[in-house]
């Protein structure tokens, strides 16, 4: 079984919702793991999405419709025999996608603009999933991080030795170790001095508030068609992952099976307004 590294940028706002409304001050929030509550893209809405793309490599389309069924698998689909006798099948995929889970989160900064922000519990979640699936790919040790304190790799989002971001102040340390993750994510992510400079490791508890207080939350309304003006009762606050935003996922193959997926893609809610266009790159074994 192959397994291959993706890792996600999100361009604009992604809403990868739960499918239903929340009792909370957020009417539509976004889909979260259950255990730390950290934002994420189901491994299911992934699939679904991917299982939509048209290849253009593939120019007949019985062809795609073919490969599409065994790569991503299909439900009560209607199957005719030899003598005509129809009955219908369900069969898996031959692909596996693993949920997408948040690498780095942008922080607005009082110095930088803003932080791409992780945390040790990410980092060794991510290096204890590669060495589980036989993922070649070398990282840093992770590094512990105290209470209060921004590790970063240089001094782009310095103030006055330390690192403001939306309600935290954060005492600022220049350490070798993040200057190894930064080069690390920029090189994988691709995205060069734009994470090398603002890249900034923060605790467990203090990465945790802020991927549940700095998520795009936008209050939305509905016009009566007549008056112009709020219909009663319609207003309603939506969430998404901010732009920008780095996640990881994993996808497995057989060794005979070949697949790569798109450089880009939608996947979310309100796609007619740009809303959850992703960038998808692909590291491999």
């Amino acid at each position: 079984m192959n397994a291959e590294l993706l890792m996600w940028q999100a361009l604009t706002p992604v809403h990868s919702g739960t499918g239903q409304s929340s009792a909370g001050v957020i009417d539509l929030p976004i889909a979260r793991e259950g255990a730390t509550g950290f934002p994420m893209l189901p491994g299911s809405s992934i699939k679904g999405v991917l299982r939509a793309w048209e290849d253009p490599s593939e120019q007949d389309p019985a062809e795609r419709e073919r490969r599409k069924d065994a790569l991503f698998g299909y439900a009560d689909k209607r199957i005719q025999d030899a003598s005509g006798k129809e009955t219908r099948e369900s069969r898996a995929g031959r692909l596996t996608f693993t949920d997408a889970r948040l690498l780095c989160l942008p922080v607005r900064s009082y110095r930088g603009t803003f932080a791409y922000v992780t945390c040790p519990l990410v980092l060794s979640r991510l290096r204890r999933d590669l060495a589980a699936l036989g993922h070649p790919l070398a990282l840093p040790e992770v590094p512990e991080v105290k209470e209060n304190t921004a590790q970063v790799a240089g001094d782009t989002l310095m103030h006055g030795g330390q690192v403001l971001l939306e309600d935290l102040d954060l005492q600022a340390e220049e350490t070798a170790s993040a200057r190894a993750w930064a080069e690390a994510l920029a090189e994988l992510s691709g995205l060069g001095d734009e994470l090398r400079e603002r890249f900034a490791l923060l605790s467990d508890d203090e990465f945790g508030f802020l991927a549940e207080t700095a998520t795009e939350v936008t209050a939305h309304i509905r016009l009566d068609a007549e008056t112009k003006t709020v219909a009663g009762g319609a207003l309603w606050y939506e969430e998404a992952l901010p732009a920008a935003s780095l996640l990881t996922s994993f996808l497995l193959r057989p060794q005979d099976v070949t697949f790569a997926p798109p450089s880009s893609l939608q996947l979310g809610g309100k796609g007619s307004v740009g809303r959850g266009l992703l960038s998808v790159r692909a590291v491999g074994r």
